[in-house]
């Protein structure tokens, strides 16, 4: 019996000593700071991740608000009285390519319009020069243009 109590306290004191931790204060409290610094820079992370994406997220919205009053800003432009149909039809192309070059996502997109409006001048002195609008139809336009440049200037 008294082997038998022997046994029993002795499975008992190794089953204490196996679950118990074995590290010294020292090793725990390197555990410790090791681990505190993972956590530290996992937050470190979060916290840069964060900030990107708010940065990112103010410089669209920036852009967007650019667009938006540059947009405005062409609307509020006092359409060019205008002699006859082809000459309305010039204005109202240069106007929709202003905006389309305004709300173009892309430098490509944008250097399109920028050439699509090129065309458009030009096409405007071929009319003017085939007798199809006149002059002051020519200057309104150029006028209606210049208006919505400044407009654009001042408003972003």
């Amino acid at each position: 019996m008294i082997l038998n109590k022997t046994l029993w306290a002795s499975l008992a004191t190794v089953a204490v000593l196996a679950s118990c931790n074995n590290q010294t204060p020292q090793e725990k409290a390197a555990d410790s700071m090791e681990h505190a610094e993972e956590k530290a820079a996992k937050a470190t992370e979060e916290a840069i991740e964060t900030s990107e994406d708010a940065a990112t997220k103010d410089a669209e919205a920036v852009v967007y608000s650019n667009k938006a009053a540059a947009n405005a800003a062409i609307a509020s432009v006092t359409a060019p009285t205008l002699s006859n149909d082809k000459a309305k039809d010039l204005y109202k192309k240069l106007g929709k390519t202003w905006v389309d070059r305004i709300n173009a996502e892309s430098p490509e997109k944008a250097l399109d319009k920028e050439k699509a409006i090129l065309d458009i001048k030009n096409e405007i002195d071929k009319n003017l020069a085939e007798g199809k609008i006149s002059a002051a139809d020519k200057d309104n336009i150029m006028k209606y243009q210049s208006d919505c440049l400044s407009a654009i200037k001042a408003a972003i």
